[in-house]
C-alpha cells in the first residue's frame, strides 16, 4: 500500500513538474499562429483560430533568415573549435605525461569563474584597436574562451576512465600520437562529444551579449539581437510576428536537445565524476 502511494505520488509530482516545463514551449509555439487581435484581446485564452500569417509575415517581411543564417555560422564555427581545442588540450593533460599539466588544467578552470559581464571592456577595446568590431570573429572568440573550461572539464574527467593499456597498445602498434588522438581517443569519446556540442550549441546560439556588444549592423546580427526589430515605435509590439519568430529562434535548440539527450546524459553522468 505504502509502495502504491509513494509510486503514486512520484508520478503526480513528475507530471507537474513537466506541465510547469512544458507549457510556456507550448504556449510560445501556439501563439505564434495566433491572429494578433486574439493576442491583444485574449492573450491566455483557448484560440478560436490558427493561421500561417505571422510565420509568412517573419521570413518574408522581416530579416529573420538572416539572423537565423548568422546565428547557425557562428555557432557551427564556434563547436568546432570549441570541440576540437577542448578534447586535445584534455588528452593532453589527462594522457600526456608532463611538467605542469595540472596547473594548466586548474588554470583553465579558472575561467568558470570569470563572469561575462566584467570582460566586455577589456575586449572592446581590443577588438576595436585591430578591427574587429562588427565582426562574426569578435562573438566567436568571447564564446570560444569562455566555453572552452566546462567542455575541457568534461573531457578531462572523460578521458580518465580510459584505461592507459589501450593507448600503450595502440603506441606499440606504431600509431602517433595524432593517430591515437583521431583513431583511439575519439571514437571512444562520442559520447562526451555529443554533450559538449549539445551543451555548448545551446548557450552559443541563444548568446546575447557578445552579440549586442560587438555587432551593430543588420547584415550580421544574430537571431537573438534581432527579434528586436519586432518592437515599433514608442514600444509597440506585433505580437504575433515576435511569437513565431521566438517559436522559430528556440526551434533547433529543441532538436538537438531532445535528439542528443540520452548520449548528452551518458555524457554528462561520465563527465560528472572525478578521478
Amino acid at each position: 500500500m505504502k509502495k502504491n502511494v509513494k509510486k503514486t505520488v512520484y508520478w503526480a509530482v513528475m507530471i507537474l513538474f513537466l506541465i510547469i516545463q512544458g507549457y510556456p514551449i507550448i504556449w510560445l509555439i501556439l501563439a505564434g499562429f495566433r491572429p494578433n487581435i486574439e493576442l491583444l484581446t485574449d492573450p491566455f485564452g483557448i484560440s478560436k483560430s490558427l493561421t500561417l500569417e505571422n510565420f509568412i509575415k517573419i521570413f518574408t517581411q522581416s530579416n529573420v533568415v538572416t539572423y537565423i543564417k548568422n546565428s547557425a555560422i557562428i555557432s557551427v564555427i564556434s563547436l568546432i573549435f570549441i570541440v576540437v581545442i577542448s578534447s586535445m588540450a584534455s588528452f593532453a593533460i589527462a594522457k600526456m605525461k608532463f611538467a605542469g599539466r595540472k596547473k594548466i588544467y586548474r588554470y583553465f578552470l579558472i575561467g568558470l569563474t570569470i563572469p561575462y559581464a566584467v570582460t566586455l571592456i577589456p575586449l572592446f577595446t581590443m577588438f576595436a584597436k585591430v578591427g574587429l568590431i562588427n565582426t562574426r570573429i569578435s562573438v566567436i572568440l568571447p564564446l570560444l574562451a569562455f566555453q572552452l573550461p566546462v567542455s575541457i572539464m568534461l573531457f578531462v574527467n572523460f578521458y580518465s576512465f580510459i584505461p592507459n593499456e589501450i593507448i600503450e597498445a595502440a603506441v606499440i602498434d606504431g600509431a602517433s600520437i595524432y593517430g591515437i588522438y583521431a583513431k583511439v581517443i575519439i571514437p571512444l569519446s562520442m559520447n562526451t562529444i555529443m554533450t559538449v556540442l549539445a551543451m555548448n550549441f545551446i548557450t552559443v546560439w541563444n548568446d546575447y551579449t557578445f552579440s549586442l556588444v560587438f555587432i551593430n549592423s543588420t547584415e550580421l546580427k544574430t537571431i537573438s539581437i534581432g527579434l528586436a526589430d519586432f518592437i515599433g515605435p514608442r514600444g509597440l509590439k506585433d505580437w504575433g510576428a515576435t511569437y513565431a519568430a521566438i517559436a522559430t529562434s528556440i526551434f533547433p535548440t529543441l532538436i538537438i536537445y531532445f535528439g542528443l539527450n540520452k548520449k548528452m546524459t551518458a555524457g554528462m553522468t561520465l563527465g560528472a565524476v572525478k578521478s
